[in-house]
């Protein structure tokens, strides 16, 4: 007897560790494949265009997960990821035919999961108890179950950056309830194991602040989360642990959408979703510390709910430890950002009549979308540094025009010393081609058309090239050069842009030829904000380089552009009569 007890837990020891070596082999699979996939990204990357580089990749993820699905020899697992990827197809017949309803295509692959896989067979009630499912109940449940999420991420993915990390967040949870659950789910730590590493190789694409995920990978994507949450039920984790996790994760976005769905019933003039989001870019949070502030949230409300339901003890405080941790890297500095800016000054600094505006990058970004959303006509918004005061100086209609301009941003080195040494500093510096560049972002994520007047020919369209390389989905309602003739050319300019709904219109015409064309034609051009932004086409299209950022703290930013362009000597050298101007104004022979 004792014989066969000892020969029974022998048999049991070795089945254990040979199931042991099958998931190390099986890990190893996995980590090589992750690996190979890392290498044929950077072998491709310089072969490639951006938007084939980008397609190859979505594919190379989507067959990336389809093998690890077979490799795992889990039938659940490989359910999981077949059922992903004709939801991919879905997300692919959203993506060419957006004017059809396709999202309750997803409700029939839910049930076709329910019927074919695992279910949500019972509820978890208080005390320990269980509310068990009748069989149509739980394939109408685990059918919603799975259609939710999918488009859920797809709402989520109408913040650029949103949908990746939210995704990074809720796979680090669910392995790590998973692994703190004390139970043996092989196949959810696989899952989640794999959901991580998949986003890590792939990160430069679902993390990417500026880019969409898009309907088919959101898609994909969503089954893979729901799917890996039934993962756990069928083991042994109740439902409403699992069911609440994922809640807790999007409980913010979820609260938004939702805010968004009444507001669209009830309200002539809905706000739109993302409540928080929006709010915070208002109040001057650039759009990654936004993302990077809800996605902590989202992750301290899933931990939370973790402690409290699948951990304990010491565990459950070094994961809240570690969170609060990583959280507060990001919610810290975006609470004592708002803080700070409570603080700032309305005064404006003042020089020889031309006033300034003491604002931040973030805050003017705000105040664009402010302003498109008045619906007030043109808005004119001009950068000045110390030649555009030399030139308000000699020109009255010139600084008539930049006293009336919606904001009137401080741009070049001299300037800010300037200001500086009279004792009316501003908070920062904005240069034009630096806010050309952050609203080309902004206007990718919310989908304003641009349009770029100006520079010798050619100029214009090479740097709109550089900038759809970097924004793939920055819209171009037009280009032209700034040769044009003042009848009907610039008549159909005129009437190109407002026919197109432009939002922005950047003008490189140089000072004061810009802000005077802006100013002349503001009645004609519709509901936009029209910005000066002198050279910075040359420089975008790399006609010219820019100074290096040593140079520009140096202040010799005029003097590397004087060596690319000798024929600005005469105007460089108004500023040495700025510098001398500056300092009788310090003095008080010249009255500020």
């Amino acid at each position: 007897m004792f014989l066969l007890i000892l020969e029974g837990r022998v048999g049991l020891a070795i089945v254990k560790i040979m199931s042991l070596i099958a998931e190390i082999n099986l890990y190893t699979l996995l980590l090589v494949l992750v690996v190979a996939c890392f290498l044929f990204q950077r072998l491709c990357r310089r072969s490639l265009e951006n938007s084939q580089y980008n397609y190859l990749r979505d594919i190379l993820l989507v067959g990336a997960w389809m093998l690890s699905g077979i490799w795992s020899g889990d039938p659940e697992v490989t359910l999981i990821t077949g059922i992903a990827v004709i939801a991919a197809v879905v997300g692919m017949y959203q993506h060419f035919y957006p004017h059809k309803k396709l999202r309750w295509i997803y409700f029939i692959i839910g049930i076709i999961f329910a019927l074919s896989g695992p279910r949500i067979t019972f509820l978890g009630l208080p005390q320990g108890e269980y509310l068990y499912l009748s069989n149509f109940i739980s394939i109408a449940i685990t059918g919603i179950w799975i259609s939710v999420f999918p488009i859920l991420i797809q709402e989520l993915d109408n913040i650029p950056g949103m949908a990746g990390h939210l995704l990074a967040v809720t796979f680090s949870i669910l392995l790590l309830a998973t692994a703190f659950s004390g139970q043996y789910l092989p196949d959810a730590f696989y899952t989640s194991m794999t959901g991580l590493l998949m986003l890590g190789v792939f990160w430069s694409r679902h993390g990417h602040m500026y880019r969409r995920l898009g309907e088919s990978l959101s898609a994909f994507w969503g089954v893979l989360v729901a799917g890996t949450s039934l993962l756990g039920v069928s083991k042994g984790i109740t439902f409403s642990t699992m069911m609440v996790l994922p809640l807790g994760l999007f409980a913010i976005p979820l609260m938004e959408t939702s805010l968004h769905f009444a507001s669209t019933i009830l309200s002539a003039n809905p706000k739109g979703a993302m409540v928080i989001y929006r709010s915070l870019v208002a109040r001057g949070i650039d759009h990654p510390s936004a993302v990077k502030f809800i996605t902590s949230i989202c992750a301290l409300v899933g931990v939370l709910i973790a402690m409290f339901q699948l951990t304990a003890g010491k565990q459950a405080i070094l994961l809240v430890s570690v969170t609060v941790f990583f959280a507060g890297l990001t919610l810290i500095p975006v609470f004592s950002r708002l803080l700070r800016q409570k603080k700032i000054s309305g005064e404006r600094p003042e020089l020889w009549g031309v006033s300034l505006d003491n604002v931040s990058m973030n805050y003017a970004i705000a105040k664009v979308k402010s302003l498109l959303g008045q619906n007030n006509g043109c808005s004119l918004i001009s950068t000045v540094n110390s030649l555009a005061v030399q030139t308000a100086l000699k020109d009255r209609e010139y600084k008539k025009i930049v006293s009336q301009a919606a904001l009137t941003l401080a741009d070049g080195t001299g300037l800010m010393w300037a200001l500086r040494f009279l004792g009316r500093p501003v908070q920062e510096r904005i240069t034009g081609i630096d806010f050309l560049i952050q609203l080309c972002r902004t206007a990718s994520v919310e989908g304003w058309p641009v349009y770029f007047l100006g520079g010798k020919p050619g100029v214009a369209n090479a740097a709109v090239e550089k900038l759809k390389g970097q924004y793939s989905d920055l819209k171009i309602s037009g280009v032209h050069d700034g040769y044009f003739s003042s009848g009907t050319e610039e008549e159909a300019i005129i009437r190109e842009i407002k026919e197109n709904k432009t939002c922005l219109l950047f003008v490189g015409m140089g000072l004061p030829r810009q802000e005077k064309w802006i100013y002349a034609h503001r009645e004609d051009l519709g509901n936009l904000v029209a910005i000066g932004v002198g050279g910075s086409f040359d420089v975008i299209s790399g006609k010219l380089t820019r100074a290096p950022l040593l140079i520009q703290k140096a202040g010799l930013e005029w003097l590397y552009r004087l060596v690319q362009e000798p024929w600005r000597w005469k105007r460089d050298l108004e500023l040495f009569t700025f510098a001398v101007r500056v300092l009788l104004t310090k003095i008080g022979i010249v009255r500020r």
